[in-house]
């Protein structure tokens, strides 16, 4: 008897959270995340601000055969700038894409950048860093 009156509560606990509006919703609408462009690099993302950070899915995709790497890089940093993480996908490869999800504990400030890798390890071409807020 106790089981059927607690699966009945909790049906009614779903049925009551699904009756309300959008609006109600406890979580933010993801925004899309706009990266400065750079030859060779697709890159693409989105990110939602919630109470312990920033929820970051970053991706991006080599779109040029000579090139041996590329990556899309997002940097979040606390008001001051004084402490920062950073959430980058690194696609190996013509044609690959890979996509990565994390969370950044700071929230005052959102950047993000593009580059180029060599098979040595070094940068061969970096884009300008694009402020999104």
């Amino acid at each position: 008897m106790l089981r059927r009156i607690s699966v009945i509560a909790a049906s009614a606990a779903m049925l009551a959270l699904s009756a309300l509006p959008a609006s109600a919703t406890p979580q933010s609408p993801a925004h899309k995340l706009s990266f400065p462009s750079l030859h060779g690099v697709k890159a693409w993302g989105t990110y939602v601000r919630t109470s312990k950070g920033v929820r970051i899915n970053v991706c991006a995709e080599d779109t040029v055969r000579s090139d041996f790497a590329v990556a899309a890089v997002t940097l979040a940093s606390n008001a001051s700038n004084t402490r920062q993480g950073n959430l980058g996908a690194v696609a190996i490869g013509y044609r690959q894409t890979v996509c990565r999800f994390g969370l950044i504990h700071y929230t005052g400030h959102l950047r993000t950048y593009t580059f180029i890798a060599t098979s040595h390890g070094t940068i061969s071409k970096r884009s300008p860093i694009k402020v999104i807020y």
